[in-house]
């Protein structure tokens, strides 16, 4: 078993290594995914009554709700039109 000095160092070495493209993925899913979150939250509406709205499963949302989800652009459209809420916008 490795000690914790080189668990560390093979942690920093892999994060290193990782493409910024596949980094910026996982940081805007995660922050998606806390957007939704906090959005289901305020207007007080369960994964369940969303799910409805969105047309899909409640498992689908507690998936994007979970992090890591790589969203299409569809269902992010879907999720906006649904919240009533942007989630991206285009910046010139």
């Amino acid at each position: 078993m490795k000690n914790s000095k080189e668990t560390e160092q093979l942690f920093q070495q892999t994060l290193d290594e990782t493409p910024k493209a596949l980094k910026l993925q996982v940081k805007w899913s995660y922050e998606i995914a806390d957007w939704i979150d906090d959005l289901l939250k305020n207007r007080k509406l369960s994964q369940k009554e969303f799910a409805k709205m969105v047309g899909t499963s409640e498992a689908a949302v507690s998936h994007w709700v979970g992090g890591g989800h790589n969203f299409t652009l569809s269902t992010l459209a879907k999720i906006s039109a649904a919240l009533d809420a942007p989630i991206i916008s285009i910046m010139r």
